[in-house]
Formats: C-alpha cells, structure tokens, sequence
C-alpha cells in the first residue's frame, strides 16, 4: 500500500487523515494517509525516508516544517518559490518537488466563508487585512491578499515580518510587532489568526469585522482552507480529480473538539 505523510509538529489532531483516506477510498486509490511527528532535528531523516521510500507518493508539511523543507527539495513550483514556504511535497522518481496549495486553499475559502461583498472595506474603499502570525500559512494568506489589500503582518518575531513584507514585495502595509496588535486589529476589516493562539480576543472585534481563523478545530473558516488545500494536494499527489464532496462530508463528521 502506497503511503502520503503528514510531517509536522505536533500533528495528532490533525483531521487531514479522514479526509485524505475518504477520497483515497471514494476513488479505489490504494493509499493511506499517515501522520509523522517530526521535530526540526528528526527532519533531515524524514525527508530521507520520503526520497527513498518509492511507496511513498508525496507529503503534506506543516509547523515548523513549511519554510526549512524548501532546502530538502530538488525543484520548487513557481507560486511556493515566490512565497518561500511548501506545504506540499510530491514525489518524482527520487526527485522531490515542492508545492504550496496554501494560497489557493485559502482564496477558495475566503471566497466560501466571507463573500467579496461581504469583507466591507475600510474608509476611502481600501480593504485592510491584519495577519497575525509571520510563518508558512501567513505567507501563503499574504501572497493570495497581496493584489487587493493592504496587509499588515503582526508578529511577536519582528524580523520574521520584516522579511515575509520583504520577500513578497508588500509595498501597501508592513510589519508591525505585538505591541501594536490592538490598535491594528481595531483598523482591519479582515483579521486573520495564523498563529496557534486564540487571538485575537473576542472583546476587539466590532460587529462589522471579520475573522478568519486558520485553525480548522477551531473555525468553519479554518476546516474549509483545510479542505480546498487538501483537495488541491489530493491532485498533486495522485493526478486524479478530488471527491471534493466526499472530503468535505468527512471533515463535517469528524470530531472536532476545542
């Protein structure tokens, strides 16, 4: 039996495997989606395994792993070398590629959860978005952003924000430090949480905001990312069309405790 992983830490919560292994099975595909605790000093023999191991079809990765597997690959898609952040791997013969299914996940998402004409805008028509968090995912919410915002990026590592503004040309925005959360928050329209913490506090937001919380146990918004950006992973590893009906039925039977 063939096998996808899921390399992160820590991952065993994740509902990635009922929904991967419902449309492995809708499909007759022989594979099984298995979770791989893999600290940032066990990565390197991961990332061994996924090369060697031919019954190994690819990898999702997740904290901490999205930035760091970049360096274990062979050759990058386009839209995660802009990014510099992979959540998705495929195998090649020996060769490892690098996607990130992040970007469209997330547009799929928003465009579900909060309808354009339901994001508002601030005063004047710009459409103010706070990212909270400076890592993989935050990349990856910045980059599908980028054309339509302005982004500022919260980050309690200011350097980490500074670079993420850098890498993706932000020019409308910047990065800010913790410190100014709450006052930056209170100008968004859009507040994205892309850290594992519970912010921000429900207390700051205002009736015409919205929030979207990347965490799927948490969020609607965060289980609908989970399952555009699975889908289009579920793509990539196998070249087979997604059941996307089918993998959404899992993720809405899953348990999903807080």
């Amino acid at each position: 039996m063939n096998r996808v992983l899921l390399l992160g830490d820590p991952v065993s919560r994740s509902l990635s495997p009922v929904m991967q292994n419902a449309a492995f099975e809708a499909l007759g595909i022989d594979c099984r989606y298995a979770l791989r605790e893999v600290s940032r000093a066990d990565f390197a023999a991961a990332m061994a395994e996924l090369r060697g191991d031919e019954r190994i079809l690819g990898a999702n990765v997740t904290i901490p792993h999205k930035e760091s597997a970049i360096a274990f690959l062979d050759d990058l898609d386009p839209l995660a070398a802009r990014i510099g952040a992979v959540n998705t791997i495929s195998r090649q013969g020996a060769r490892l590629k690098g996607w990130n299914t992040d970007v469209e996940g997330f547009r799929r998402a928003l465009d579900e959860q909060i309808p354009s004409p339901a994001r508002g805008g601030g005063q004047g028509g710009g459409f103010r978005v706070a990212i909270i968090g400076a890592g993989g995912a935050a990349r990856a919410v910045a980059a599908a952003l980028q054309p339509v915002a302005d982004i500022w990026v919260i980050a309690r590592n200011l350097e980490q924000a500074q670079r993420l503004c850098r890498d993706l040309e932000i020019e409308r925005g910047g990065s800010l430090e913790m410190d100014h959360i709450k006052q930056t928050v209170a100008r968004a329209d859009l507040v994205v949480n892309a850290t594992p913490a519970d912010l921000p506090p429900p207390s700051w937001l205002r009736r015409d905001q919205r929030l979207f919380d990347l965490r799927s146990r948490r969020s609607a918004e965060g289980r609908a990312m989970l399952l555009h950006q699975g889908a289009a992973s579920f793509e990539i590893w196998t070249g087979r069309k997604a059941p996307l009906n089918v993998m959404r039925a899992a993720l809405d039977g899953a348990s999903v405790p807080a």
